[in-house]
């Protein structure tokens, strides 16, 4: 699963109202995508759902914010998030005799600016549990088109990643490289990810959740003898009660 699955999900599940008074809600969501490795399908994954917000501080999954300043429409958040990227050895043929590769958390900074014609996220996260010592700096730009209890936001989202980044999850190292698998020593690139998430509140208490992306990948990961697509798809459909 990728590392925007829980925020999409919170920012469905918020619908838009960011640091509302208290609340708190479980669920449970199922995402499917195929992260573009050679000979590996798709992967289908559960998803529980565990949600809480406050004034300043939202929490879903993994992930969280934490709001330290704003002004007007700009606020200035401490984010982490945890990065689902990786494999195991059984995860596939192409991946035989490599080590296993652990997702991470990443903990930094994001500015939001709401304007009349959308909004807008700056980000800056870092890895906080030295698994790929890498970072990565993003981009989104969502508009949202609320129907009654409907909603939907089309976003896009430009990202860098860092050398470190690319490298520790879509390099080959030298003690790796096979006469099928060369060595590849990844640099830093840039992703472009168009995605629409929905939500449908039912109530007071319910919400449906739906959302869809794809991820255009950059050179340096497309160029890894680990890859053989030009990006990913994903999807992800959720239930939320919200106490």
């Amino acid at each position: 699963m990728k590392l925007i699955t829980y925020a999409v999900l919170l920012a469905a599940v918020t619908s838009g109202n960011v640091f509302a008074e208290s609340r708190w809600g479980l669920g449970l969501g199922a995402s499917t995508g195929d992260k573009g490795y050679v000979d590996v399908g798709n992967e289908t994954n559960a998803i529980p759902i565990i949600y809480f917000e406050s004034e300043n501080f939202q929490l879903l999954g993994p992930n969280f914010g934490y709001k330290l300043l704003s002004f007007d429409d700009l606020e200035f958040s401490f984010v982490g998030q945890y990065r689902f990227d990786g494999y195991e050895e059984d995860d596939g043929d192409i991946f035989a005799g490599m080590e296993e590769r652990s997702g991470a958390l990443d903990l930094g900074l994001a500015v939001d600016y709401a304007t009349e014609f959308g909004d807008f996220s700056l980000q800056f996260v870092t890895d906080a549990t030295s698994e790929h010592e890498g970072n990565e700096l993003s981009l989104t730009y969502a508009k949202s088109y609320n129907f009654g209890s409907y909603q939907l936001k089309p976003y896009v989202t430009f990202s860098r990643l860092s050398e470190d980044l690319v490298d520790h999850y879509y390099g080959v190292r030298a003690t790796e490289a096979t006469a099928s698998r060369a060595m590849y020593l990844g640099e830093s690139t840039s992703n472009v990810e168009l995605g629409i998430q929905s939500s449908w509140q039912v109530g007071k208490h319910h919400n449906f959740i739906g959302y869809a992306s794809y991820t255009a990948y950059g050179s340096e990961i497309k160029d890894s003898p680990l890859i053989d697509k030009s990006g990913n798809l994903n999807f992800i459909l959720g239930y939320m009660y919200v106490f």
